[in-house]
């Protein structure tokens, strides 16, 4: 697992997952038992994301290509945080840009091996401001953890080889993927808001944009039940990686040292019940997950070192009211989710953690894909977490087990396939997780920020 020493060079990672997979059905939710087209909650925007390209420039060629096999993706994406009156250093903001590029290889039209798809995915990051501090000026693991720290190059986010087999009841996939993409998926209204550090860190389930080595397998029992099991290879020298590192995963650090071997053995298995907005008056998506990695855990929280760790993943989105039986008509959901780890002396020092919260789609004839959520956080830092904090503090702070926080957030979708996605989220309790050796006294208060998502490939035609 990560150790503390990288962890405070690491500060926070940034999930593309919450930047990307709303333009794709990871955002809708969906598992493989349910088709792109099928999948989600019935909400207008998600309609929009997976609908149909629009008219570009590039169209005409892209249908070519698509019909042959081969289909292009482009998105760009622009992420802004503040903290005017939380965490450690109040009045600091960040600013990272993101573009994404991607193709899938449809082997079945282009070399006749039904059921084959190769994916790959690319980003790049040319612009970041703060990346590397603003996690540690807000320190504690929401909004710190959020805080994304990505250095300026390219990442490989995505190579791999997927496979379907009997009439697509089962399929696989390996090569270098994240496993953000299948397991624990986000379930609240913006993605990147979801993230949870116990997933990222606690667990080992590196968020995009670092993928890794990767096996996977799932069983649709029936068009609703999915049994799926995973390996990854973590790596605990995350975000320095590139996505291109070998089996062992060495990398150097920015101060010089080189990491031999920081990959750990993640293994994860998930059942997921989900249901259509096109069968299901008040669709549903329900996974539980188990986890298990063996990497060492070694924190300065903790005395005894040992190796492995373990835990559980819950999580379930209902809608429970919907204004009509049309599959996009306005709507109302409920979401939750809870992480819990089964070692008290995890490297990381979370617990729990949960998030749970209200979706309201589409409420306005004249904005169909927009959408709307309040939402609750809380997570609890290990007994040994709590302790090393207090010592490691030399200021009057009493560190607290628990944080909590209240928020709102909404989607709106802008002329030219442009989404602004605006947050502001009130914390307290606030730990110091993400920068453990400051000393003073953390403020309770408010963060805020906003995503521009730019839809390039469906504005080119795509």
């Amino acid at each position: 697992m990560t150790s503390y020493g990288i962890m405070e060079w690491r500060v926070g990672a940034l999930s593309a997952l919450g930047l990307f997979s709303c333009l794709s059905t990871a955002f809708a939710g969906d598992s493989p038992a349910i088709k792109p087209q099928d999948a989600g909650s019935g909400s207008g925007f998600i309609d929009f994301l997976n609908g149909d390209t629009g008219p570009g420039p590039l169209a005409p060629y892209s249908k070519k290509l698509k019909d042959i096999g081969i289909s292009f993706d482009l998105n760009a994406f622009d992420l802004y945080l503040t903290n005017p009156s939380m965490g450690q250093k109040t009045g600091q903001y960040e600013n990272v840009t993101i573009f994404d590029a991607g193709v899938d290889l449809d082997l079945d039209k282009l070399v006749e091996l039904p059921g084959s798809i190769v994916r790959f995915h690319y980003l790049y990051i040319p612009w970041t401001y703060n990346s590397g501090t603003f996690g540690t000026y807000a320190g504690d693991s929401f909004i710190g953890h959020a805080g994304p720290y990505i250095p300026d190059e390219w990442h490989l986010r995505q190579f791999i080889w997927e496979q379907k087999l009997f009439d697509d009841r089962l399929e696989g996939s390996f090569g270098i993927d994240q496993a953000a993409n299948y397991f624990a998926k986000a379930l609240c209204n913006q993605p990147f808001l979801c993230q949870l550090g116990s997933t990222q860190d606690g667990m080992g389930m590196n968020p995009p944009p670092y993928a890794n080595w990767s096996a996977r397998a799932a069983y649709h029992f029936t068009p609703e039940w999915t049994a799926q099991v995973g390996f990854w290879r973590s790596n605990t020298a995350f975000p320095f990686t590139n996505g291109w590192e070998g089996w062992n995963g060495k990398v150097t650090l920015p101060n010089g040292v080189t990491l031999e071997e920081p990959n750990n053995n993640l293994y994860l298995a998930n059942l997921v019940y989900q249901t259509s907005p096109k069968t299901d008056l008040y669709p549903k998506y329900y996974e539980a997950m188990f986890y298990y990695n063996d990497g060492r855990q070694d924190s300065a929280k903790t005395v005894d070192a040992h190796d492995g760790t373990s835990g559980i993943y819950l999580g379930g989105r209902q809608t429970i009211w919907r204004a009509s039986d049309d599959p996009a008509a306005t709507s109302l959901s409920v979401y939750a989710s809870l992480y819990t780890s089964f070692d008290e002396d995890n490297s990381y020092g979370l617990q729990n953690e949960g998030n749970a919260g209200l979706t309201l789609n589409g409420p306005f004839s004249s904005r169909p894909y927009d959408s709307y959520s309040v939402k609750f956080l809380w997570n609890r830092v290990t007994s040994n977490a709590q302790s090393y904090l207090k010592a490691s503090n030399l200021g009057s702070y009493t560190v607290g087990r628990d944080e909590m926080g209240v928020g709102i957030d909404a989607n709106f979708v802008l002329a030219g396939d442009v989404i602004f996605q605006p947050w502001v989220t009130y914390v307290w309790n606030v730990n110091t997780l993400q920068n453990p050796s400051y000393s003073g006294n953390p403020k309770s208060g408010i963060a805020a920020g906003f995503s521009m998502v730019f839809l390039l490939g469906k504005t080119m035609g795509l």
